[in-house]
């Protein structure tokens, strides 16, 4: 099915992204997406990060929810840029988008000076990947590390589970349980409440 991705942050590289993790004696991701539909580990609340993502989140310090993506689409060639973003929304079918709560424009502290390291492993010979669409602002004041931008990847699933949900998409209408994925909220309303589960796209989600 695919996975849709709404995000702020900045574009860059693969190969300068793969150059950065290296160095950092992480993984490199050679331009493959990251898995982002794991469970939650026992005890926690948060699925596993991908090692990357980790990486970068333990980087900035803080609460920040900073993940890569990587657009994929079947049949053609691997994409040459990532995004790291630190402000996403996942779209199953149709969502309304909160800019202001969901997608602010301001990124989180030393996001900036995260992008200027990753740009930095750049070599002469690579600068002509730097001024592809999205690697600049197209308008004057806009901050490069936190641009909008609509990331498709077929090789990955909507994640029907918290963190990407909201709470609100986990809470029953019908009494104030909040459950762990959108699947178990349905058999909980089919179950306890009577509702017949038509396997209906959600209006917001």
């Amino acid at each position: 099915m695919g996975l849709t991705t709404i995000l702020r942050g900045f574009k860059i590289p693969v190969t300068l992204l793969d150059r950065f993790l290296e160095t950092n004696g992480i993984k490199p991701t050679f331009g493959y997406p990251p898995i982002y539909d794991c469970l939650p580990l026992p005890g926690s609340d948060h699925p596993p990060l991908d090692p990357e993502s980790a990486f970068l989140r333990n980087r900035l310090g803080g609460d920040t929810k900073t993940r890569i993506f990587v657009p994929n689409r079947q049949g053609v060639a691997r994409s040459t840029h990532a995004y790291v973003a630190y402000a996403y929304v996942m779209v199953l079918g149709q969502r309304q988008i909160k800019f202001a709560a969901e997608l602010p424009d301001r990124p989180p502290a030393e996001f900036g000076e995260l992008r200027n390291e990753i740009l930095g492993f750049a070599k002469e010979e690579e600068q002509g990947l730097l001024k592809v669409a999205g690697m600049q602002p197209d308008e004057e004041g806009e901050d490069p590390a936190s641009l909008l931008f609509v990331v498709v990847t077929d090789d990955r699933e909507y994640p029907y589970h918290g963190p990407f949900m909201r709470e609100s998409d986990l809470r029953c209408d019908d009494c104030p349980t909040v459950f762990e994925s959108w699947i178990d909220l349905q058999t909980h309303r089919r179950d306890v409440h009577g509702v017949e589960f038509k396997n209906v796209l959600p209006d917001d989600l």
